[in-house]
């Protein structure tokens, strides 16, 4: 069981396989144990991901900057929701919950905080695991910025182990059981 924090979009996109991947994501975490982490919101992709959480009982944490707290906005359902006062504050609570984590498609928000925490991994601020969910090639065009950043030297090839693209909810399954299984003892 670990806490994963999940960057998606406020939107649902113009392809209904978006939601349906959010969906799946959070079935599988519910299913693992795991504690969902997002932003608190109530539609798109954030909203889709928490409601399949709580519909299976699952624990889910909301961070939302107070001027995002608002009923269209904000999510009821979620019981342990954590009204900051504002982004930078959001992202750094986020941070502090986080074991890993995972980036569903989204827009500008979406990309900002995933750089943040591939930035903060580079310079080693944190050791946690990095994957996107690239349904249907959302993520592409990033993977090929990111080999675009090596080929032309501005990226160590080192760094492009830092982030797992998964174009499924159950690969994404299979990488967090390796990132989450238990350790075995030696006799």
């Amino acid at each position: 069981m670990a806490s994963i924090c999940v960057f998606c979009g406020s939107r649902s996109g113009s392809d209904a396989i978006h939601v349906g991947a959010a969906t799946a994501l959070g079935r599988i975490l519910a299913l693992r144990g795991d504690t969902l982490i997002y932003g608190g919101g109530s539609t798109g992709l954030m909203g889709a991901i928490a409601d399949e959480m709580l519909r299976h009982g699952a624990d889910v944490v909301g961070v939302i900057p107070e001027a995002l707290a608002n009923v269209e906005l904000m999510h009821t359902g979620v019981s342990d929701m954590r009204v900051v006062p504002n982004m930078h504050v959001r992202k750094a609570t986020m941070h502090e919950l986080a074991d890993a984590y995972i980036a569903l498609p989204g827009g500008f928000g979406t990309m900002e905080e995933l750089f943040e925490v591939l930035c903060w991994a580079q310079l080693k601020f944190h050791a946690a695991p990095i994957a996107v969910l690239n349904p249907d090639g959302y993520y592409d065009g990033l993977i090929t910025l990111i080999n675009s950043m090596i080929s032309e030297q501005f990226l160590d090839p080192v760094y492009r182990r830092l982030l797992t693209a998964a174009s499924s909810a159950d690969e994404l399954e299979a990488w967090l059981h390796a990132q989450f299984a238990p350790s075995e003892e030696i006799p």
